[in-house]
C-alpha cells in the first residue's frame, strides 16, 4: 500500500512539473500561478497545495527537478577512470548539450529574477567540480601548477557566460563548435609547457 501511495505521488508531481514547465516557457513567469499549472495538469486547484505551499516553492521543485539530471551527469564524469583532459571536454559538451534540448526552461531559470537564489547552489557546485578537475591535470602532470580554485572558477563562469549568451542568441552556435572552443581555450591556457612534461609537478 505504501508504495502503492508513494507511485502515485511520485506520477502526481512528474504531471505538475510538466505542467509548471509548459506553461513556463509558453507563457513566462507572470502566468505561472498555483491555478493555472493545477489547470494545466488537470487536477484541482486544492491538489496542487497537498504538494507545494506557495509558488515559490513549486519554483525550487521546477528548477531542482530540472537540473538534477545534469547533476547526475556531472558526477558520473567525475566519478569516471577518465583523464582531467578527457574529463574537462565531457563535463563542457555535457553542459552545452543539455543546454541546448532544454532551452526555453533555461531562459527562464537564467533570467527571471525571483529564482536566482535558487541557482546559487549550482553555481558553487560547478566550480567546485572544475575545481577538482583541475586538480587532477596537475596531478597528473598535464596541466600547469596553478591555482586550482582560481582556475576552476574562471573555468565555470566562461561556461555560465556562454550559457547565457546562447540562451539570448537568435542564431546559438552548434554545441560541438561551442564545446570544442571552449575546450581548446582553456587546454591552451592549462596545459603543461612540452619542456616540463617531463618533469613532476
Amino acid at each position: 500500500m505504501a508504495r502503492l501511495l508513494e507511485r502515485r505521488k511520485t506520477l502526481m508531481k512528474n504531471g505538475i512539473y510538466d505542467a509548471a514547465v509548459a506553461v513556463l516557457v509558453r507563457d513566462g513567469f507572470e502566468a505561472l500561478t498555483m491555478e493555472r499549472v493545477a489547470e494545466e495538469a488537470g487536477v484541482a486547484k486544492g491538489s496542487l497545495y497537498n504538494y507545494f505551499q506557495n509558488k515559490e516553492d513549486l519554483l525550487e521543485f521546477v528548477h531542482e527537478r530540472t537540473v538534477e539530471p545534469l547533476r547526475q551527469g556531472v558526477r558520473e564524469v567525475l566519478e569516471s577512470k577518465a583523464t582531467a583532459t578527457d574529463k574537462l571536454g565531457a563535463f563542457i559538451a555535457l553542459c552545452f548539450e543539455y543546454l541546448d534540448v532544454r532551452r526555453g526552461l533555461f531562459h527562464f531559470l537564467f533570467n527571471e529574477h525571483a529564482i536566482h537564489k535558487l541557482i546559487s547552489k549550482p553555481k558553487t557546485e560547478g566550480s567546485r567540480h572544475l575545481t577538482a578537475i583541475v586538480r587532477q591535470g596537475i596531478e597528473e602532470g598535464v596541466f600547469r601548477p596553478v591555482d586550482p580554485e582560481l582556475h576552476g572558477t574562471l573555468l565555470f563562469g566562461a561556461v555560465r557566460q556562454l550559457f547565457e549568451e546562447q540562451l539570448e542568441s537568435e542564431e546559438p552556435w552548434a554545441v560541438e563548435d561551442m564545446s570544442r572552443a571552449v575546450m581548446d581555450f582553456f587546454l591552451n591556457a592549462l596545459k603543461r609547457p612540452p619542456a616540463l612534461l617531463d618533469e613532476k609537478p
